[in-house]
């Protein structure tokens, strides 16, 4: 398992480079309203915030597998932090 330290690095470089691709997205589409692009980096640091909040503030359990549970629930909702670039293009 990984540690919490690694995991909010993952966090920041993942929220990083989203929010750069949206801005790249933003520079080569002059032509486009961006509103889209705009609703996307708030949602992403908005996610981010929580995902950080929710790793600085876990629900301790003495029972290893429920630790073990949710680590996996906050990594899967980082890997799902992909999706919300679809609404994008």
């Amino acid at each position: 398992m990984a540690s919490r330290r690694d995991l909010k690095k993952s966090i920041n470089n993942l929220t990083f480079e989203l929010v750069s691709e949206c801005l790249t997205y933003k520079h080569f589409h002059k032509e486009m309203k961006h509103n889209k692009t705009q609703k996307a980096m708030e949602d992403l640091v908005s996610k981010r915030n929580e995902l950080i909040h929710k790793l600085n503030h876990p629900a301790e359990a003495a029972d290893y597998k429920k630790n073990r549970e949710f680590y996996r629930g906050v990594i899967k909702e980082l890997n799902g932090m992909v999706s919300i670039m679809d609404h994008i293009g």
